[in-house]
């Protein structure tokens, strides 16, 4: 037996070297096959779905997106995106109201190349599912942005102002409108329309029809109010009146609204604010209105006081 592995021992002290190149050659073999086979890439933002019965749906999801990481060749994983991906979680025996846990793995991936899953983040997806209902709701435009300098909203007006919106009761039951994607104001010169698409909440899986609206915008140079102080009120009466008309108070406050730019010209001279006395026969006191005439385009919105006091006497 002493002699055999004596024998065994000469035989390797003579092919050391034989031996030490098919090392080298198995790392460098192995080192090929990890760099084809070995490469790692993280996906993010891969939808999450849950595929109900009919007359179901989700009321809450603890996630709607996740991230993977790929391991595979360079050609498995050059391609991948989150516009391939897609995690569909079918539940085919639903409970109402009840937490459903779910462990993510590679079956519930629908995955076009063969890249090999390292692990998903998070590993795990919390599900509530309640009955499916229908609502008609209210669309909001969404806005962003300001309007140019001088302009402002005058309405805006959602064609069609309603859509049928269905998904879970829980969900639409606390609903009072849907919005629209954002409209960006900036650089809007003028009144105009846009189509644009309804945007969805986060909660559960719903549906809306029509899920595009036209949104009619009307612009108008932006208003200003103003006051303008000492007023004084003049006396309408006929032609040849030779009574004693007397007023109080003599003075008026006037606010006027209009284009900012119109106003910002005005002057007290511009406002003409009078009583009519041209049918008043009898030498006694009234309580008459003040009559307002202003530039065109600009509107009164108040007048103080309202009503003055007149005395005519002879």
């Amino acid at each position: 037996m002493k002699g055999k592995f004596l024998e065994h021992g000469k035989t390797l002290r003579k092919e050391k070297w034989l031996l030490l190149f098919c090392l080298v050659l198995a790392f460098l073999s192995w080192q090929g096959i990890r760099r084809n086979i070995g490469f790692e890439v993280s996906v993010s933002n891969i939808s999450v779905d849950i595929d109900v019965p009919k007359d179901w749906a989700v009321w809450e999801k603890s996630v709607h997106h996740v991230n993977i990481m790929f391991r595979g060749s360079r050609e498995d994983i050059r391609y991948l995106n989150n516009d391939q991906l897609r995690v569909i979680i079918p539940i085919s025996e639903p409970k109402q109201g009840d937490e459903i846990h779910i462990k993510l793995s590679e079956k519930y991936l629908k995955n076009p190349t063969s890249a090999k899953i390292v692990r998903f983040i998070p590993s795990e997806i919390v599900v509530k599912l309640d009955q499916k209902s229908e609502r008609m709701l209210p669309v909001k435009a969404t806005l962003t942005g300001s309007l140019p300098d001088g302009l402002e909203i005058e309405r805006i007006i959602c064609s069609p102002a309603s859509v049928r919106v269905s998904g879970a009761r829980k969900v639409l039951d606390r609903m009072d409108n849907i919005h629209t994607e954002p409209i960006d104001l900036r650089n809007q010169q003028a009144s105009f329309k846009e189509s644009i698409p309804i945007i969805l909440p986060q909660e559960g899986r719903m549906r809306v029809d029509p899920d595009w609206v036209s949104v009619d915008f009307t612009l108008v140079q932006r208003s200003s109010t103003q006051e303008f102080e000492q007023i004084p009120v003049r006396i309408l009466c006929t032609s040849g009146e030779i009574r004693n008309i007397r007023v109080q108070p003599q003075n008026v406050t006037i606010t006027v609204k209009g284009k900012k730019q119109r106003i910002e010209q005005m002057h007290n001279a511009d406002i003409f604010a009078y009583v009519s006395c041209t049918e008043l026969t009898e030498n006694t006191s009234y309580d008459l209105p003040v009559i307002v005439d202003l530039p065109l385009g600009l509107q009164i919105i108040k007048t103080d006081p309202s009503i003055i006091h007149v005395d005519i006497e002879n």
